[in-house]
């Protein structure tokens, strides 16, 4: 319940909307590597033991998003969700499309995102630049406000999801069309126990059970990662975390450095 009533910051009425699936890059313009391996979806169990079966994709060399538009009079609040999964894999429904479609409930359109997996995290920042980017160029045809796109994830996604907010003004890739004219920046951030924000090792110092030693430099054990950079004109955020999250130093790094 609780995430249900954060996200609807973005929220107004509306019936569920049909979705519609495109690349998004065109061929043979698409920048950085991919994996040459098949690319392959399954449904089982996920690597943190949820009793569920969900949908995981693997082997992502053709960036896709699929749109969810609400059914909206006046254009509506817009939000790119980005599934986790280590940047090993997508997690495309629990925390991909399941989230959009509820999301289309409250009156708000969001996309999809099918990132480039796996390790490929200089390949997937190009894929969440681009969605901004795509969604921005496509605001009149959506009907969604080209100034109130958010972008959210999980986990890896959520990682996806702060380097987006902290590197707009990075150029990543050159060019490819008149969309890339257009700014990557997010209107606003949505990270859902995100993980790798804060600099590496620190949340392995200790079981999460276990308090901190007595002696620990709390300036060091959550210090933001080197990657990120956070300044005045970083999109606001929400951040959601539980106490038992293996990554959970990562939440309180990013939520200082904004402070």
């Amino acid at each position: 319940m609780y995430l249900k009533s954060t996200i609807a910051l973005f929220a107004a009425c509306a019936t569920l909307g049909a979705s519609e699936i495109s690349a998004i890059w065109p061929d043979g313009k698409m920048p950085g590597k991919a994996t040459d391996q098949k690319e392959w979806s399954k449904v089982g169990d996920t690597w943190i033991g949820k009793k569920d079966k969900v949908l995981m994709i693997g082997n992502v060399s053709k960036p896709t998003i699929e749109l969810f538009k609400a059914d909206t009079k006046t254009p509506a609040g817009f939000v790119v969700i980005c599934p986790g999964g280590g940047y090993g894999i997508v997690a495309y429904e629990h925390e991909g499309t399941e989230i959009a479609q509820w999301l289309n409930k409250q009156g708000v359109s969001a996309m999809v995102l099918k990132y480039r997996v796996p390790n490929n995290p200089e390949g997937a920042l190009m894929d969440a630049q681009r969605a901004v980017r795509l969604a921005r160029a496509n605001a009149e045809k959506w009907n969604i406000n080209p100034n109130k796109i958010a972008i959210m994830g999980f986990s890896a996604g959520a990682n996806l999801c702060a380097r987006a907010s902290t590197q707009f003004d990075t150029q990543t890739y050159a060019p490819v069309d008149a969309a890339d004219s257009l700014s990557p920046r997010p209107d606003f951030t949505g990270l859902i126990s995100p993980a790798y924000c804060d600099k590496p090792g620190n949340d392995k110092r200790w079981k999460n059970k276990d308090l901190p030693p007595a002696d620990t430099d709390y300036n060091t054990l959550y210090a933001l990662a080197e990657n990120l950079n956070i300044t005045k004109n970083t999109p606001p955020a929400i951040i959601i975390q539980t106490q038992d999250d293996y990554y959970a130093n990562a939440a309180i790094a990013y939520y200082l450095a904004l402070k």
